[in-house]
């Protein structure tokens, strides 16, 4: 089974829209335990939320720190995956 995952740059973009969009779970950059360092941050739970946009648990660290994130179905979609 493949592991859908998010670069930093993904997470970046995903939570402007997801700001912009006014979705529930959205993300303040500067209170999050990460970097711009090549780290893939594996998306380890989703839900359709509200029929419109899914609901995603990353995990953040190796520590287990988790974040929610709402997203379109499209940003959903493009996810990469190993």
């Amino acid at each position: 089974m493949a592991t859908t995952y998010l670069t930093y740059r993904d997470l970046e973009r995903i939570n402007a829209a997801s700001v912009k969009a006014k979705r529930n779970r959205t993300l303040y950059f500067d209170h999050l335990p990460i970097e711009d360092d090549g780290t893939r941050y594996p998306v380890v739970w989703s839900i359709l939320h509200n029929d419109v946009e899914i609901r995603t648990k990353i995990i953040l660290n190796q520590e287990g720190e988790v974040c929610e994130l709402d997203m379109s179905l499209d940003d959903f979609d493009g996810l990469k995956s190993v």
